[in-house]
């Protein structure tokens, strides 16, 4: 009679304690890692660029064709950071989200295809909106990085509004308006003197975000799995 008494506490116990609920920290700290991997191999690779300007020049510059460390650049720096992205999304879905927490999952994956793909297809030397094919190919997964990733915030940030989060809502509405500004201000010409900057800064804040939603999304997931009664969206 007691141990089936205690059983339950146990449970909670085990639930409150992060018992069997690895996958959380994990998630994020893979993000954490794709972000610190994208900080330092800019740097390392851009120092082998003379005259590269982390101001004006894109981090696709770093592995665009013809140059001498393209290949390392895009399957030592490119694909990794995609391959942990979408690494750290699976363990979430893993903690069988409900719909609308899978939509989310589906649209911040846009930053891991981004990164992945920009390895296989790189760009024209200079990075121009315009060249051959490959370059195409590229800039079209740029666009669905920033854009998937960009409404994957305000997706999130509905999805805590509705749960009466109001910071968190803030945040993730903060970050997709500003990932969607980035992409609708890189390809226009008269920023081509600091778009490597915009770009930084727009990478900044996907990367941040996707930090929190590792974080904060897994975590109402699972509040919602400990109260049956929560509303599944």
């Amino acid at each position: 009679m007691d141990n089936a008494r205690s059983s339950p506490r146990i449970a909670l116990l085990g639930r409150k304690s992060g018992v069997g609920c690895a996958r959380t920290p994990l998630s994020a700290a893979l993000v954490a890692a794709a972000a610190l991997m994208v900080l330092l191999d800019t740097l390392y690779f851009a120092s082998l660029r003379p005259g590269y300007s982390h101001i004006s020049n894109t981090i696709s510059e770093l592995g665009e064709t013809g140059s001498s460390c393209a290949s390392r650049v895009a399957f030592g720096f490119f694909l990794p950071v995609g391959l942990l992205v979408w690494l750290a999304l699976w363990l979430m879905h893993r903690e069988a989200p409900d719909r609308r927490g899978s939509l989310i999952l589906a649209a911040m994956s846009c930053i891991g295809a981004g990164y992945a793909l920009a390895g296989v297809f790189p760009c024209d030397p200079g990075a121009p909106l315009f060249g051959s094919w490959r370059t195409q190919v590229h800039n079209l997964f740029g666009f669905i990085d920033y854009g998937g990733s960009g409404i994957g915030f305000l997706l999130a940030s509905r999805y805590f509004a509705d749960r009466r989060a109001v910071f968190a809502a803030a945040v993730f509405l903060f970050a997709g308006v500003s990932t969607l500004l980035g992409l609708a201000l890189l390809p226009l010409e008269t920023v081509f003197c600091v778009r490597g900057a915009i770009q930084r800064a727009t990478e900044a804040v996907q990367f941040t975000g996707l930090f929190f939603v590792c974080l904060l999304l897994t975590r109402q997931l699972r509040t919602s799995r400990g109260n049956p009664g929560t509303e599944q969206g």
